[in-house]
């Protein structure tokens, strides 16, 4: 397992990009297991299912107007925000039947995400939240069935390989209450803005202590993302995004 931590995006779409390309190259083993956070700009992102909604349209462009492209993603779960105070974490492994390991991942990662959050004082578990964004059972929690999602699990899996994901809110939340607080209502499902906080830590604390918890599960490394990586990764821009006037996302 390599631990990948690329700079800073000013465009979501490359993060998109990037973890469409890692499951690529793990699927042909081109890579090995591999574990990406990274941080960008502001986004929405929403599912296939969602983009079906009588809403979906007015959804979008509530977010637009706040600031907010929409990117529709390859993965399941629901609509999510995030800015420079969140983290998209992912773990993509090898797999030889789709069918098998599904639970299991979506077990792991909750109580990688939990575990890592402990370090920083945290009481984290896994479990819903009333009213959560990304609503499902994966969800990594502090404060019970009423308190605060902390993070939203979802998956991605192919013939040859298998991404989990999260997105894990760490500062600035309060930034990103109006845009899930309108989207949601757009598309008619519920939003409780209580069940949205910050956590007591700062994006690049709570990266090391996710960092910790993976080198202790896999024996894990740091890797390094090569250029030639990133250049596929910024060839798919245009395929993630939808706005107000062409709500479909790409099918590619």
């Amino acid at each position: 397992m390599q631990i990948l931590t690329p700079p800073l995006f000013d465009d979501p779409e490359t993060g998109f990009g990037l973890q469409q390309v890692i499951l690529e190259q793990v699927a042909t083993g081109e890579r090995g297991p591999s574990c990406l956070m990274w941080s960008s700009s502001p986004y929405v992102a929403a599912t296939r299912l969602e983009t079906r909604l009588p809403g979906f349209a007015d959804a979008v462009r509530s977010a637009e107007t706040l600031g907010f492209p929409v990117l529709v993603r390859n993965s399941g779960g629901g609509a999510v925000a995030a800015n420079r105070g969140a983290i998209s974490f992912s773990l993509t492994f090898p797999v030889e039947d789709l069918r098998h390991g599904l639970f299991e991942r979506y077990t792991e990662g909750v109580e990688i995400v939990a575990a890592a959050l402990r370090r920083l004082g945290v009481a984290a578990e896994g479990g819903a939240v009333e009213g959560e964004f990304c609503p499902g059972d994966y969800s990594v929690r502090s404060g019970g069935v009423r308190g605060v999602k902390h993070a939203g699990l979802a998956q991605r899996v192919t013939r040859r390989a298998a991404r989990l994901e999260a997105l894990i809110l760490v500062e600035h939340t309060s930034e990103l209450l109006e845009v899930l607080t309108k989207f949601h209502a757009a598309l008619g499902l519920k939003f409780r803005p209580e069940s949205v906080a910050d956590l007591p830590a700062s994006v690049e604390e709570v990266m090391v202590a996710l960092g910790a918890e993976v080198r202790n599960r896999y024996d894990a490394t740091e890797g390094r993302i090569e250029e030639a990586t990133l250049v596929r990764a910024r060839e798919q821009r245009g395929r993630w995004r939808v706005n107000a006037e062409n709500p479909t996302p790409n099918k590619k």
